[in-house]
């Protein structure tokens, strides 16, 4: 299953059309723009091709002549989000904290844009034999990238090696999925998230296969995912409480002098 930590940016595809080809481009634009719109609010299953012609404004014909059917113009909407993936790689800021930071907010931005919308209605429809067919290259492609963030991270020593990537990605999602929805992201939440996995990762609880780790789960030492999200928020409050200290406390009597 995916880890809907998965997801990314895509700059805008749409391009002026030019040349003889230009009313062909624009129609194609127009369809796939209205699929995309279809597919976010119907998700696969319940996507209607009628729809997808009403809104684009364009003749039945001329979809079916070019995409025969559902899946083919969904795995064209795949493919029109995908093609800026190579020129948009998640950052390498030659840090864990500042690659998950970034990444994470980028996430989050495009996951309130009608494409992060359809691409998150394919997620959860990925049991489907068809969708898994239109999206398994390109979820495997952006999951070897998000992991290798953290590949990078164990070779310059930041974390254990046999540190288990999905996992740590994993709970960084969890902790700021846990804001529930908002309009912007909270960079102090996601910074302390990140923080807080991290220094765990550091302590090797989260090497893969290693003794301590799997004896402290069977003793219940272990903290779970709940602990987690309910430790980073008390990192939280207390960051914001001595933000505000800071802002009211008065100077002193030598600082007046």
């Amino acid at each position: 299953m995916l880890a809907s930590w998965q997801c990314v940016v895509l700059p805008d595809q749409r391009v002026a059309p030019r040349g003889p080809s230009g009313r062909s481009e624009q129609v194609v634009r127009r369809v796939l723009d209205a699929a995309i719109v279809e597919l976010a609010r119907s998700g696969y299953a319940g996507f209607r091709m009628d729809e997808v012609v009403s809104m684009a404004g364009v003749n039945k014909t001329t979809i079916y002549r070019r995409w025969p059917n559902r899946a083919a113009l969904i795995a064209a909407v795949v493919d029109r989000m995908r093609t800026p993936l190579r020129d948009s790689p998640l950052p390498d800021t030659g840090q864990l904290e500042g690659d998950l930071v970034e990444a994470f907010a980028r996430r989050f931005t495009f996951g309130r844009k009608v494409e992060g919308r359809a691409w998150r209605r394919l997620l959860d429809e990925r049991h489907s034999p068809e969708v898994e067919a239109i999206i398994g290259d390109a979820v495997n492609e952006r999951r070897d990238e998000w992991r290798s963030m953290v590949t990078r991270a164990i070779d310059r020593g930041e974390v254990p090696p046999g540190t288990d990537a999905r996992l740590l990605l994993d709970l960084v999602r969890a902790i700021v999925d846990d804001r529930g929805p908002s309009r912007r992201p909270d960079t102090t939440w996601l910074t302390i998230a990140v923080r807080t996995v991290i220094a765990g990762a550091r302590g090797g609880t989260l090497v893969r296969g290693r003794g301590a780790r799997s004896a402290a789960a069977a003793a219940g030492l272990e903290p779970s995912i709940s602990e987690i999200v309910r430790y980073a928020g008390r990192r939280q409050q207390e960051s914001l409480a001595g933000t505000l200290k800071a802002g009211t406390q008065k100077p002193s009597a030598k600082k007046r002098a």
